[in-house]
């Protein structure tokens, strides 16, 4: 079943819709009516608090799926999953690498996104853009079937590390 159809892709919606219910009531009884991002250029958009955590938490989504996918297809590298899960994996990262491009074109600092994203955010979207065409690539290599091939495209079709070095900051406790 496609991850954005059906109960789970009803069950996103919902839970996407309540946070940003919850953060506009939030932010409507804090005070807080607008954010202008101060990296943004002066022609920049003016997002209010609500619209820019929306955006923070779908791109934190998009994230997490990645990251789940990313370990998925390690193990089916390792052999420790089933390689009949690569095709379904590989699309995924495909899919969630083409959304991150998406998530990050409006300015909306925040999560752990460092300031170098918006600072350097034509850089940082022509990372994310190669990102996406490469995890294309790699998802058309994996509905072959072929571990090999994806994992001779894994190390260029997944930059996590180099990027995350870069632009994100680390967990806090």
């Amino acid at each position: 079943m496609d991850r954005r159809t059906g109960l789970q892709g009803a069950k996103r919606k919902w839970a996407c819709a309540m946070a940003v219910g919850i953060a506009l009531f939030s932010f409507h009884q804090a005070g807080w009516s607008e954010v202008t991002p101060a990296v943004a250029g002066a022609d920049a958009p003016v997002i209010d608090k609500a619209e820019a955590d929306g955006i923070i938490f779908e791109r934190q989504q998009v994230m997490l799926r990645l990251d789940k996918d990313a370990k998925t297809l390690g193990m089916i590298a390792a052999g420790s999953a089933p390689a009949s899960k690569l095709a379904e994996t590989t699309r995924s990262i495909a899919e969630a690498a083409r959304d991150s491009v998406a998530a990050f074109e409006t300015v909306a600092p925040g999560g752990r996104s460092k300031p170098e994203v918006w600072s350097n955010h034509p850089d940082y979207m022509r990372a994310l853009r190669d990102f996406a065409v490469k995890a294309e690539a790699m998802a058309k290599a994996g509905q072959g079937g072929d571990v090999n091939a994806v994992t001779g495209l894994m190390i260029d079709a997944m930059p996590c590390k180099q990027c995350h070095d870069r632009y994100r900051a680390p967990k806090t406790s």
